[in-house]
């Protein structure tokens, strides 16, 4: 396909130009790295599902959408557990109809968001674990430092193909301008540079770019760490986010710490759900009764 294909008279359509918003949030998503039964809840900007408020024994288990990636993505990953680990993913606030990063200027600004979304519905006696994949990883570990913070519970995190901070290729790009951005998406992808001149596409990518941006620029303190265990899984062919990125994560957990390798790419997951579920429902289970 050409990259003229998809565009009516040198304006996006409707359709096509959201398949070309989501080429290149998965562009955006290697640049900024490189460079079962029981409900499945979302906790969102406007509603916690009525998930929230009870005090229970039972393990909630927050779910952290990579870039590009929302709450619905992750029902398969869900319905795999056993109802004795309740799911909710969340869906980042300003999303854009399930698609595209969320706008923001920093990870952290994010979390902040996140963390006042949360807490509402998970009272503090209650265990709470996190997992995260690619970008996702990075808001975990971000909102879990609040949660811990504010006294709660939490049992173990999960990081899934995300390197750690301080370790996140082509940090460069962080001081880019917008369009230092559109230039370089352009030569990832081929596309033609006068789309960029359109200024509907512009406003439409733009946000997504800058999103990227702030991945880019992500790092925190050394000394900043949790309490908890943290776990780490990759594909083994993943050159996105790799052994050697994600090892470091060790220095960010005064607790356990252990690499799991699977047979796959950045999306791994997608093809290894059973043995991953598994895992990490077998090890929130067990830092449950550990603590």
């Amino acid at each position: 396909m050409s990259p003229k294909s998809d565009v009516v008279e040198g304006n996006a359509s409707g359709s096509a130009f959201r398949i070309r918003l989501r080429r290149l949030v998965l562009a955006l998503e290697v640049s900024a790295h490189v460079l079962g039964p029981g409900y499945a809840g979302a906790v969102n900007g406007h509603s916690n599902n009525g998930q929230g408020g009870e005090s229970s024994t039972v393990p909630t288990l927050y779910i952290f959408p990579h870039a590009g990636g929302d709450a619905a993505y992750y029902v398969p990953f869900s319905r795999e557990f056993s109802a004795e680990v309740k799911r909710v993913a969340v869906q980042y606030p300003g999303q854009r109809d399930g698609y595209g990063l969320p706008p923001l200027t920093s990870i952290p600004a994010l979390a902040d968001e996140i963390f006042v979304m949360m807490k509402p519905s998970a009272p503090i006696g209650n265990p709470i674990a996190f997992f995260g994949h690619s970008m996702g990883g990075m808001l975990a570990f971000e909102v879990a430092l609040r949660f811990q913070l504010a006294g709660y519970r939490l049992v173990a995190l999960f990081i899934s193909a995300c390197s750690a901070p301080g370790h996140i290729r082509y940090k460069q790009i962080k001081d880019f301008s917008d369009n230092d951005m559109l230039d370089l998406v352009a030569r990832m992808t081929g596309t033609n540079p006068d789309f960029f001149e359109d200024e509907e596409f512009r406003v439409g990518v733009l946000p997504t770019l800058r999103a990227a941006r702030a991945i880019a620029g992500y790092d925190c303190p050394t000394e900043t760490t949790v309490s908890c265990p943290i776990y780490a899984f990759i594909g083994d062919k993943d050159w996105i986010a790799t052994r050697e990125d994600m090892t470091p994560w060790h220095e960010r957990t005064t607790g356990e710490f252990a690499i799991h390798v699977f047979s796959g790419d950045h999306f791994y997951l997608n093809n290894n759900l059973s043995e991953l579920v598994c895992y990490i429902e077998d090890k929130t289970l067990e830092w449950c009764n550990r603590t």
